[in-house]
């Protein structure tokens, strides 16, 4: 408790108690909100306002500045208590009662106003002293970012609708509307005209007077490199355009997929400030809720579209028909256009998303996408289609979003999840709940999410604008135009396509051991395993150089997704193995492989089950055919990952590795390598797997995949024991058939 604190509290109570509309705090000595808002209601009342709020706005800036400063000579003391308590509640004043003109001083040398301190309170520094804004560095705020904060109150607090900042280095929706304003400002718009919105005036003014490249200076380049500080990679506050600021010019040119120019020009300034970005920029994807016929195929292709976003499902008790219809994939491929496929059927606000309706969301996205033929490692985005805030992100979508990531794998991982939604929602969930890549609603562009938040660092997609294309007839459509972001999700290009032999996929890896090589950066093993994990959802195998994926992709190579293994008769994700004997090479090999998968059989066993018997269960789902978080295609990516791991720690090569490997024999391995042959061992690990809390990333990734599924970590009991002993004795099978079999040939 501070004592300062707790007598402003008693004193702003014992003044205006009773006052209508003041409604008492408690005096419990801890600064805040609350007794901001007392403070604020009080100076309310002694400006002559009536009906009091918790709001210090127009109307009460208009009031105090219609009164004046309050400085030495104030005649109400009152009005000087109110700004000694907001100083004493920002910290600026050790008791109540001292004089404010040595705190303000201090407070306004914070928010870069030193220059214009002359002993009085302005009316807006009043406004700052009763707000809960910061004026000094915030615990992760950036230096840069408070500079930058501080020379906009400096330069822009004389007009009119300019107040002051908080200059604590953090990314906020007021400082962004501050740098429109400014941009307003210095593009010559009145105070009248300036409304912080970026409309087609303050474009205009930025392209008249804002364009600016190496060799620039003035506020145009401070407002520049402020607008640039808000993405972390870009820290750089100057009035100089140098060789730093082009750089991070260029970096995020790259990043949000506008031509490179290092220069500060109108399409670089639009992605800065407002979501949508540029919007006359092309794009060559779009999402649409209108059939795409052969005629609008036709229209998009020559409109320079070349992947469409379409919906799998309808509403049900609705009558929006927006779903896939039959035949129109067909038509798609056969007219050059890709698909991303889109889920969604409420999803418009908070109450929708529980990780129940997610799984549930998964399971039937799945089904329709096999329906309509969509190949295995195409990825589908579940709509967040509102403007979540944090909190909602935290208790609603992620889990919704783990649900969805359960219910995928409970079908074998066919297909991956992404997201629709807001930057912010995009940015949180790619890296709390799986998502691959990203489709961004940067179209809703007074969206909380979407401002101040850059990109995700995983976007695919970026929505930017509604228009028309083709034309009124029955070849025109409205779309949602989309910037596709090179090296991401490319789309479905075709539809019920076989696995490709084993002979193809090994000369592909051949050709991508080739690359590596000649990219000449690192183990090209690793190199590879990091290309075919890159498609992965699965995060635990660590990090991929993207330099080296986009160096494959300009080779024009095509990707490989599946093959058929000619031992075990199933399909292999290709990248569920890059990803498993990645981390197997980089020691995470059981989470990041058959350890992962095991939890989530555990837990769809758990969800779907849990009065079936663990050994029942076990016997009917683990490695067999129909689909499971370990269906038997998971199991040979998973065992041939280990093995492919260690021979690559033994110095061997991926392709000569795949190429030698004897498949009639790889359980037989696998259980010998990992366990010693010894189902004790496995059984063993597999409990530690669900029940060990030494292990931070096992047990934060455990908790992810169990979510809504089980309780974790998970009790020892002899369920659990006979679920572990069952993985143990289907491994030990495996392998004793692969030698049953090895003998018949020898004999």
């Amino acid at each position: 408790m501070d004592a300062a604190v707790l007598a402003v509290q008693q004193w702003v109570n014992a003044t205006y108690t009773g006052v209508s509309g003041y409604e008492p705090i408690d005096e419990d000595g801890s600064p805040g909100r609350l007794t901001m808002s007392a403070l604020t209601r009080g100076l309310q009342h002694e400006l002559g306002i009536t009906a009091l709020s918790d709001n210090f706005g127009p109307a009460t800036l208009a009031a105090l500045t219609a009164h004046g400063p309050i400085g030495p000579a104030e005649t109400n003391q009152n009005l000087v208590k109110i700004v000694q308590g907001g100083l004493v509640c920002k910290g600026y004043s050790g008791s109540f009662g001292t004089a404010p003109a040595g705190p303000v001083a201090a407070l306004m040398t914070d928010a870069g106003l030193a220059e214009r301190i002359d002993g009085t309170v302005l009316p807006k520094v009043c406004k700052a002293v009763l707000s809960t804004d910061g004026y000094t560095l915030a615990a992760g705020g950036s230096p840069q970012l408070r500079a930058a904060q501080q020379w906009l109150n400096g330069r822009y607090l004389n007009r009119s609708a300019f107040v002051v900042l908080a200059c604590d280095g953090r990314r906020s929706r007021e400082l962004l509307t501050a740098l429109i304003f400014a941009v307003q400002y210095e593009g010559g718009l009145t105070d009248a005209q300036a409304n912080g919105n970026f409309g087609p005036l303050t474009q205009a003014g930025l392209k008249a007077k804002g364009l600016i490249k190496p060799g620039s200076s003035g506020p145009w380049v401070r407002l520049f490199a402020a607008a640039l500080s808000h993405y972390p990679a870009a820290q750089v506050f100057t009035a100089d355009f140098d060789d730093t600021l082009a750089a991070g010019a260029r970096a995020l040119q790259t990043f949000c997929q506008l031509t490179v120019t290092g220069e500060g020009d109108f399409p670089t300034w639009a992605s800065l400030l407002i979501s949508t970005g540029d919007q006359a920029r092309p794009g060559t994807a779009a999402d649409t809720i209108d059939e795409v016929t052969a005629a609008r195929a036709q229209s998009l292709r020559a409109a320079g579209y070349r992947t469409i976003g379409r919906y799998l499902t309808n509403v049900e008790g609705t009558s929006l028909d927006k779903k896939i219809k039959p035949g129109e994939l067909a038509t798609m491929a056969a007219n050059g256009l890709s698909l991303f496929p889109i889920y969604q059927t409420y999803a418009d606000s908070a109450g929708y998303f529980t990780w129940a309706q997610g799984y549930a969301d998964a399971l039937t996205a799945h089904d329709t996408a096999l329906g309509h033929g969509i190949d295995a490692g195409a990825v589908v985005y579940f709509a967040v289609d509102y403007d979540a805030t944090d909190t909602e992100v935290t208790q609603r979508v992620i889990p919704y979003f783990l649900g969805v990531d359960s219910g995928l794998r409970q079908r074998g991982s066919r297909y991956a999840h992404g997201v629709y939604g807001a930057r912010n929602v995009c940015s949180r969930l790619a890296a709390e709940a799986f998502t691959r890549w990203s489709f961004v609603s940067g179209i809703t562009s007074g969206w909380t999410g979407n401002v101040t938040y850059p990109l995700p660092a995983n976007w695919a997609y970026d929505q930017i604008s509604t228009i028309r294309v083709g034309g009124t007839g029955s070849a025109g459509l409205e779309i949602d135009k989309c910037v596709q972001r090179v090296g991401t999700d490319l789309g479905e290009p075709a539809f019920g396509s076989a696995a490709r032999p084993l002979a193809d996929y090994l000369d592909w890896i051949d050709r991508l051991q080739e690359l590596a090589v000649a990219y000449g950066q690192g183990d090209p093993g690793e190199r590879v395993l990091e290309y075919l994990a890159y498609w992965q959802t699965r995060k635990i195998s660590g990090g991929t150089d993207g330099a080296f994926v986009a160096y494959v992709d300009g080779s024009g190579l095509a990707r490989v997704r599946t093959y058929r293994d000619p031992v075990a008769g199933v399909d292999v994700d290709v990248s569920r193995f890059g990803a498993a004997a990645l981390g197997a090479l980089r020691d995470r090999g059981d989470l990041a492989g058959w350890g992962g998968d095991l939890i989530a059989f555990y837990g769809g066993w758990r969800f779907t089950a849990p009065d079936t018997a663990a050994r029942d269960y076990c016997a009917a789902n683990l490695a067999a055919g129909a689909p499971s978080a370990l269906d038997l295609a998971g199991l040979v990516a998973d065992v041939d990952a280990y093995l492919a791991a260690a021979a690559l720690r033994s110095g061997g090569a991926l392709g000569a590795h795949l190429r030698a490997a004897d498949r009639g024999v790889r359980y037989s391995l696998f259980y010998r390598g990992r366990f010693s042959g010894d189902p004790n061992a496995a059984a063993t690990a597999a409990q530690g797997l669900l029940t060990d809390t030494g292990d931070d990333v096992l047990t934060s990734t455990r908790a992810l995949l169990l979510r809504g599924l089980a309780v974790t970590p998970v009790t020892v009991d002899d369920q659990l024991r006979q679920f572990c002993r069952a993985f143990a004795d289907r491994l030990a099978a495996l392998a004793e058939t692969e030698q049953t079999q090895l003998n018949r040939k020898v004999s």
